[in-house]
């Protein structure tokens, strides 16, 4: 339950069909709070779903330098994690480094080598950068867990190295080098195949009316 000393920092605007995501100050720590708990009731039974498969996720991945650790919550619609500080990639105004970069990728390898692949790293929301310059990742609600067969996890690998790079480009296209302009270039073009644009976008559009 919440305590009296607690303050309640909004992270992101509230969307019907989206969880509520707040900083969360309860001395001695400070924790994010993603809650579906106020929702219309099925995206309150959905997103219980979808804390539960977080909450797995984040299992997999604890004790990783620069993996938010899960703490308890106050309910199944619910999912709270230490808040790492900082700043996230879309809003922060510090121009991330070569060093960044470098250990933004180890990171990644560090997640896919425990078996799962985060599959929404073209959101620099979801990119962190701490008061120290270190990266985190944060947002595994799309998420998966596939350690094996190994082929079909590396290939699904290969997303999230082409949003890692599509960042990069974004930030720093001085670092990008040759060998990573031309991946991303067979990258866009397999993407197109694959899902248009425009067909993500009708997608997405007609889940939003649905949820109205």
């Amino acid at each position: 339950m919440r305590g009296s000393g607690m303050t309640d920092t909004p992270l992101k605007r509230s969307r019907v069909y989206g969880p509520d995501v707040s900083v969360l100050e309860l001395p001695p720590v400070t924790v994010v709070e993603k809650t579906y708990r106020s929702k219309v009731l099925p995206v309150k039974l959905f997103g219980s779903l979808l804390v539960s498969w977080e909450s797995l996720i984040y299992a997999k991945l604890a004790g990783l330098p620069g993996i938010p650790e899960c703490v308890p919550s106050s309910d199944r619609y619910t999912l709270s994690t230490t808040f790492m500080g900082g700043n996230n990639l879309k809003d922060t105004n510090v121009r991330v480094d070569e060093a960044y970069f470098s250990a933004l990728e180890n990171l990644i390898s560090s997640i896919h080598h425990r078996g799962v692949v985060h599959l929404d790293l073209r959101n620099r929301r979801n990119y962190g950068i701490d008061e120290e310059g270190n990266p985190y990742l944060i947002d595994f609600a799309s998420s998966i867990y596939l350690p094996r067969p190994r082929i079909v996890h590396t290939l699904l690998c290969t997303i999230d190295w082409m949003g890692f790079l599509k960042v990069k480009r974004r930030l720093r296209p001085d670092l990008v080098t040759r060998e990573e302009h031309t991946n991303l270039g067979i990258g866009n073009a397999l993407s197109l195949l694959w899902f248009p644009p425009r067909v993500m976008r009708g997608i997405r559009s007609g889940i939003k009316k649905v949820l109205r």
